[in-house]
């Protein structure tokens, strides 16, 4: 599929490799030739210069034969605008990045958009919508909901302590079904088996039925605890959609903004939250402020050195577990290694959100992108014509790096073995290494 991807930022780049991992033919249209200039150094897509929502540039760029317009720029009007020109060419998709709340329905729904857009994304509330799942299972790197919120995957760290460190896979027997997706290992990925050990500072990726996942997270040595006082650095948007959000759940919250406008322009849109004018790097104000109480600590400044500083500050004086959010990907890890307790990348959630969209259709539910994009989990229909269907898992033949993590039938989960058979009907999900991704797809959908 030709895809049209207007603005070169982090998010647009992100989105251009992926797309063109995937074998789509991607063009880039960026203003600004130094941006467009990185794209063709480091990305195998054809990129233009020039005003995405000129509908001259956008004939050059193929739109008559495009199947899917993003647009990403940091202007709400031109990625809105860019959409509606390129439904009057018949583009079958199109994603609008949109970060103004004024062009968004109050109740934050991205479901109803605009005319000629598809899918509204706003990067801000994305992000606290994550986090939020992150503080509401704060003991884990990574939280995601399969089958109607029916089954969990988490990203959980083995501590020294753990009662199965050392043990191989094949030792693990417990009352309750569960699959180890993969294991995460000196920034190595692998998807095990029974052979394989569990060691210290191994961040695994569990699955299991939501409701079971408490009790098998007690099993794996992890206590989990119900976070109650959050705190934030940064009133920004996301800061704001946060604590919007957290209002509703009752958790108790406190913002912390150094700029005073912002403080006062985002208390008088807040109900319950504290507002706190001040600097989040004075040791005294935090002490003041009682920072070692909380339960969670977000650090959403845009400057990372400031999120991964304060971070560490916090940490020290007691708070339970820090969230920061990084602009660089790449970072994620780092800051996970230097003692912070989860790192997110929007531009990754973004992408994440936006690839949801896009792979929609042909019996897919959703993709998720994991461990800093170096894993997918798909969720999808199995076809009466697919090849898998009536078959035994243990009869099938899927790539290497490449595993079904549930089954979800008639209201009820499975986490399969060898002998389940995959049934027409069925929603699935596939984890798959980005090397085994789309002939793993092939196979289960062709």
């Amino acid at each position: 599929m030709r895809a049209i991807i207007i603005g070169a930022g982090k998010i647009g780049y992100n989105l251009a490799k992926i797309l063109a991992k995937e074998n789509h033919d991607v063009v880039v249209i960026e203003k600004e030739e130094e941006r467009a200039k990185i794209i063709e150094e480091y990305l195998d897509v054809e990129v233009m210069v020039g005003n995405g929502a000129s509908g001259a540039l956008l004939e050059k760029a193929g739109i008559k034969e495009t199947g899917l317009m993003i647009a990403v720029t940091a202007s709400d009007e031109v990625n809105m605008i860019a959409c509606m020109v390129a439904k009057t060419y018949g583009v079958g998709k199109t994603v609008a990045r949109v970060r103004n709340s004024e062009y968004i329905e109050e109740k934050g729904q991205m479901d109803k958009a605009l005319p000629g857009i598809d899918v509204i994304i706003n990067p801000e509330l994305v992000t606290a919508k994550e986090i939020v799942k992150l503080i509401d299972a704060p003991e884990a790197l990574d939280v995601e909901y399969y089958a109607d919120g029916n089954i969990q995957l988490l990203e959980l760290r083995i501590k020294s302590e753990a009662p199965v460190v050392n043990m191989y896979l094949r030792e693990l027997k417990f009352d309750y079904s569960f699959l180890i997706l993969a294991i995460k290992r000196h920034d190595k990925l692998i998807i095990p088996c029974g052979k394989d050990q569990l060691l210290a500072n191994d961040l695994i990726f569990l699955l299991a039925k939501t409701k079971e996942m408490v009790h098998l997270e007690k099993l794996f040595g992890i206590k989990r605890f119900r976070a109650q006082r959050v705190m934030v650095l940064g009133g920004g948007y996301t800061g704001y959609h946060l604590a919007k959000i957290l209002e509703g759940r009752n958790y108790a919250v406190k913002i912390i903004e150094k700029k005073y406008n912002k403080c006062v322009d985002i208390a008088q849109n807040l109900n319950n939250t504290m507002v706190l004018y001040g600097d989040a790097t004075d040791m005294n104000f935090l002490i003041n402020e009682g920072t070692g109480n909380a339960d969670v600590f977000v650090c959403l400044s845009d400057d990372d050195k400031l999120n991964l500083l304060v971070s560490l500050i916090v940490k020290n004086l007691g708070v339970k577990r820090t969230i920061a959010q990084v602009g660089h990907s790449d970072y994620v890890n780092l800051i996970e290694n230097v003692g912070i307790d989860v790192g997110i990348s929007p531009r990754v959630l973004t992408a994440n959100e936006i690839l949801r969209f896009v792979h929609k259709g042909n019996n897919i539910i959703s993709v998720t992108l994991l461990s800093n994009e170096n894993a997918e989990m798909t969720e999808l229909i199995v076809s009466e014509k697919s090849q898998v269907a009536n078959r035994k898992l243990r009869d099938l033949h899927f790539p290497s790096g490449s595993l079904i993590g549930s089954v979800y039938r008639q209201n009820q989960v499975i986490i399969p073995g060898g002998n389940d058979e995959l049934k027409p009907g069925d929603v699935v999900t596939l984890f798959t290494l980005p090397k085994a991704s789309g002939r793993a797809l092939d196979y289960l959908t062709k």
